[in-house]
């Protein structure tokens, strides 16, 4: 399934996601990141994934939107993986259809 990745009300690209653990929730894959995603939020995100700023990352608003346009909870959260120097970007999203839907 083709999802997109949202921080507010900026898209920051699409990721091919696929089921990791049906039990759990979680899907996700790589990400196909935008001009926005680059300029404005690659930084954080690998400096988050060396050193994590939980307070930032939750201000940052993630969220994923299905191909069909809904808007998925994941109440585990939305992992991003930016190591720098390498070219993949993973993203995961944790505990799909776990809670609450909004």
């Amino acid at each position: 399934m083709k999802v997109q990745l949202f921080a507010g009300l900026t898209y920051l690209g699409l990721v091919e996601s696929k089921i990791i653990d049906d039990s759990m929730g979680v899907a996700g894959g790589l990400l196909e990141p935008t001009a926005a995603y680059y300029n404005d939020f690659q930084y954080f995100f690998q400096a988050h994934t060396e050193k994590p700023d939980w307070a930032r990352l939750a201000n940052l608003e993630l969220k994923e939107v299905s191909d069909a346009g809904e808007v998925l909870h994941c109440c585990g959260g939305i992992c991003v993986v930016d190591v720098e120097k390498y070219d993949e970007i993973e993203v995961e999203f944790c505990g799909i259809g776990q809670g609450y839907n909004r």
